[in-house]
């Protein structure tokens, strides 16, 4: 089931009429009460749909409400961007190859084919691969995509495009595991409390599957903040915090600040962020707490 957000039928799309539906789009989405994050990604997924459509399609009158673009927020917490619009049959093998080679790149190879694909289309006036890559990474999920012939010359073209609604990882604190809020909207992800779980391997392994899910989102983040805080952790636990935290590293390590707090008198807990420190070639912050 689908909860219409916008929604817009028509048979020509310009440069001109980009910049008003775009505004009309995030008031709607800002009625909502969406994040300013969500709505970062909405506006910069419907900027690189709005101007390939208005530059790259193709409109005949004849073929009536040609375009077709649809916002809805599904009942799985995501924002669902359903387009549709005409193109020449010419450029739908080469479009099939780019975006079947964009949707299998990581978010460190989509970085660099980004710059590459700049690099070679400097001097041209447009080049659709970058509006893919750019809604591929703001996405941070494969885009879908469907032709369906309209005559012998051109065919209608849909994609279906995702956007996770909740940017948030939570677990609460109980007696054996750490509380766990990785928060991608304020750039915060916090592991406070203790740690030793029945089970830490599968206890750790949804923390760095929602991470893997997550890593374009994260990778564009600007000043993104790690907290660890713990009282006391087991050594499987420390084992499970370390590869927590290179996953979590791998996707922006440049910018990441890891800030890891202890009590003066547990030199044991310091010497474990240390040594963990150590190991990821990463600098940390070490915060004594009293």
């Amino acid at each position: 089931m689908k909860d219409l957000i916008y929604s817009y039928k028509g048979d020509i799309l310009t440069e001109e009429t980009v910049e008003p539906m775009l505004l009309d789009i995030l008031g709607k989405a800002e009625g909502r009460g969406y994040s300013r994050l969500l709505c970062h990604y909405l506006r910069s997924v419907m900027m690189e749909v709005l101007s390939n459509i208005a530059a790259h399609g193709y409109f005949d009158k004849s073929l009536q409400n040609s375009i077709s673009i649809e916002i809805s927020e599904t009942t799985n917490d995501t924002i669902l961007v359903q387009t549709r619009n005409c193109m020449s049959n010419d450029e739908v093998a080469s479009l099939t190859l780019q975006l079947n080679k964009i949707n299998l790149m990581s978010a460190e190879e989509l970085k660099e084919q980004k710059i590459k694909t700049l690099q070679k289309n400097i001097d041209n006036p447009g080049s659709p691969q970058i509006g893919l890559i750019l809604i591929r990474m703001a996405s941070g999920k494969p885009i879908v995509c469907k032709f369906e012939p309209c005559n012998e010359d051109y065919s209608f073209i849909s994609f279906e495009i995702e956007l996770n609604k909740d940017q948030k990882f939570k677990k609460e604190r109980t007696k054996r595991t750490p509380q766990i809020n990785f928060d991608i909207d304020n750039q915060l992800f916090e592991i406070v409390g203790v740690s030793f779980p029945e089970d830490a391997n599968e206890y750790y392994a949804q923390i760095e599957s929602w991470v893997e899910d997550h890593e374009d989102v994260i990778s564009q983040l600007q000043n993104p903040v790690l907290k660890i805080d713990l009282e006391y952790l087991n050594s499987i636990s420390l084992k499970n915090i370390a590869r927590t935290i290179r996953r979590l590293l791998d996707t922006n390590e440049e910018k990441f600040t890891v800030n890891w707090y202890y009590d003066t008198d547990d030199e044991i807990l310091r010497e474990e962020g240390s040594e963990i420190s150590e190991i990821l070639h990463k600098k940390f912050n070490f915060i004594p707490k009293n």
